[in-house]
């Protein structure tokens, strides 16, 4: 069993007994990697969306989460799908719902589209370069970019199945960029846009 909480000092007397016992391994956030859980159970202490991320497709036995918000972790489940033991109750894994999206101008659904595969591709998800090249589309095509949300990217992206990771950096590319803020591209892909 690996319980997994924010700090070392819990103040939990339940989270405090189990980590106690000899069977269990407590780790704190810090410095940890989720990617420890093959094989184990895990109890997950109050995670935020980037701990939950970290979750995402590791080879545990099971893996308990403890709610920080029901907010904070409902895209994550949406996205996740997974069997959830609730009080009382057992929430079976739905059949994928199919979602139909109003298509994004400019050929955003295209460069998604190749993002997502090139994503998938890798046990890790999204590269570098692939960060790069679409970093670099979006200062040297500002244009393309303007008529389209950060809720529309991001329902997309989820749409393609990507990883809730990629997911979170491809929105906040495009948010950055509508607040106006610039990239560093390493200059290989400085002058990139996709056709």
């Amino acid at each position: 069993m690996v319980v997994v909480t924010p700090r070392r000092a819990v103040e939990s007397p339940s989270i405090q007994r189990l980590v106690a016992q000899p069977h269990a391994s407590h780790h704190a956030w810090r410095g940890f990697v989720g990617g420890h859980f093959e094989g184990r159970r895990v109890l997950y202490a109050w995670p935020d969306r980037k701990r939950l991320n970290e979750v995402w497709n590791v080879e545990a036995d099971a893996i308990a989460v403890i709610e920080w918000g029901v907010e904070e972790t409902a895209e994550w489940l949406a996205d996740v799908n997974p069997i959830q033991l609730l009080p009382g109750e057992t929430i079976e894994p739905s059949a994928p719902a199919r979602v139909t999206l109003d298509p994004l101008p400019n050929r955003i659904d295209g460069i998604l589209e190749h993002i997502a595969s090139m994503a998938a591709g890798y046990d890790s998800g999204l590269k570098w370069n692939e960060e790069d090249m679409l970093k670099a589309d979006m200062m040297n095509r500002p244009d393309r970019w303007v008529p389209v949300t950060v809720e529309q990217v991001r329902a997309k992206c989820r749409a393609l199945g990507m990883r809730a990771d990629d997911v979170d950096t491809i929105a906040g590319f495009l948010q950055r960029r509508k607040e106006g803020r610039r990239f560093n591209i390493r200059s290989s892909y400085r002058t990139f846009q996709f056709n």
